[in-house]
């Protein structure tokens, strides 16, 4: 099926929370280090399912968080986000984004959650017609308290949802998978539990050749977790374990092709530009191979001329970027 990536603005995000896990990055970096920012991306796919319809993986943000209104209010997120943590131009709302491609929200047929956090879900709230689709663990995970700095319901977003539809992994293994969810019961589209990111973080196997991670992997580098690790506020051990199993599906699938919501390296941005039609050229397929090559061996071990460093603004502003 095709696969189309919108592009729902983007997040100004700590370099140590993307690249700093094995590096000594700390919660109370997390709150208070603004001096190494970098922007990147976020993206939600709409898949094109020859029967289910039009269905979306995650939804990006929405105009109020942009505009940093009341949406956080009574929420710690409140008081630890900045004012222009998210940029969203208006033709990158979720709205026109879908519209480019000839859809209306009233139009989507089913939603994936890869997970409950502000920026998968904060146009969740345009499909409340549709049933939503998540881990099992993620929706009952959704009002811990105890999670503190990452909470993982946002009322604005959520509060109009009423078919909710969470997913048990009671299918078939699959690569280092022990269970997975068939959800429409064609083999197209196979949920998979990746959690650690979140209690029930989910990625989304599509026709066999697209794993969409949601935040499981940051970017491709984070396939690399020996070498490239992302803060985790939660629980590292399976974060770990959910790339190893990762790593497992990549060697049982050798054309697979991994998407993430934030990749802003070149392999990320080479691949979105390149599904602009919902299908990747022979071109674009061959070259994802040949940065895979180049970037890990075999056993999914980073070539160290690709470790990320943090650049920062030339003009000395807390902005830089990671190459």
């Amino acid at each position: 099926m095709n696969i189309q990536p919108l592009r729902i603005g983007r997040t100004k995000v700590p370099f140590g929370q993307f690249y700093g896990g094995l590096h000594g990055f700390s919660l109370s970096e997390f709150t208070a280090d603004k001096d190494h920012f970098i922007w990147v991306p976020i993206h939600a796919y709409l898949l094109e399912h020859p029967t289910a319809g039009p269905i979306l993986v995650d939804t990006g943000i929405s105009p109020a968080q942009a505009a940093h209104t009341d949406y956080y209010r009574g929420s710690i997120m409140e008081h630890v986000m900045d004012a222009d943590e998210y940029d969203l131009p208006a033709e990158e709302t979720m709205p026109v984004q879908l519209a480019r491609l000839g859809h209306r929200p009233e139009d989507i047929r089913a939603v994936f959650i890869t997970h409950f956090h502000e920026d998968h879900v904060g146009a969740l709230n345009l499909f409340a017609h549709a049933p939503v689709y998540l881990g099992a663990d993620e929706y009952a995970a959704r009002d811990d308290k105890a999670l503190g700095l990452v909470p993982l319901a946002y009322p604005p977003s959520i509060a109009a949802i009423t078919d909710w539809r969470p997913l048990e992994f009671t299918g078939p293994a699959i690569g280092g998978f022990t269970g997975s969810a068939d959800v429409f019961g064609d083999g197209s589209v196979i949920a998979l539990p990746t959690p650690g990111h979140s209690p029930g973080s989910t990625s989304v196997l599509v026709d066999h050749r697209f794993l969409l991670t949601g935040d499981a992997m940051y970017t491709i580098r984070h396939l690399a977790v020996d070498q490239v690790r992302a803060f985790q506020p939660g629980d590292e051990s399976r974060y770990v374990d959910s790339i190893r199993r990762i790593q497992w599906l990549r060697r049982e699938l050798p054309d697979l092709l991994i998407l993430t919501s934030h990749d802003h390296t070149e392999y990320g941005e080479r691949l979105i530009a390149g599904l602009a039609t919902g299908r990747l050229s022979d071109a674009d397929l061959a070259w994802a191979k040949s940065y895979e090559r180049a970037t890990f061996d075999e056993l999914a071990n980073l070539n160290p001329a690709r470790s990320p460093r943090f650049v920062p603004a030339a003009d000395g502003g807390p902005v830089g970027h990671a190459e």
